[in-house]
């Protein structure tokens, strides 16, 4: 494949079990290309994956987000707050 890149997905499920996949992309892939892609590859199922919100080192993105070389997907489970936000609460609590 012409000017791909390698990305990292990772998902950690509530009982901390780590899943990750390395996936080579083509220049500029959405995050909804790489939602289409994992699904047609089983990677992860459809219905699990339109529960899920969706982050990129900590920063939340949406559907259209054009995914960097390098970038590392995050797969969230329903938040009421992104890693970074909670990781600030966690900090400014002690």
């Amino acid at each position: 494949m012409k000017n791909n890149c390698i990305i990292e997905i990772i998902y950690i499920s509530s009982n901390n079990k780590i899943i990750t996949s390395n996936v080579e992309i083509k220049d500029n892939f959405t995050l909804q290309n790489l939602i289409d892609y994992m699904i047609k590859k089983s990677l992860f199922s459809k219905d699990f994956l339109l529960k899920k919100h969706y982050g990129c080192f900590g920063e939340i993105i949406n559907l259209d987000y054009v995914i960097k070389k390098n970038d590392r997907i995050e797969i969230l489970d329903n938040l009421k707050m992104s890693p970074n936000e909670k990781r600030k609460y966690k900090f400014e609590k002690n």
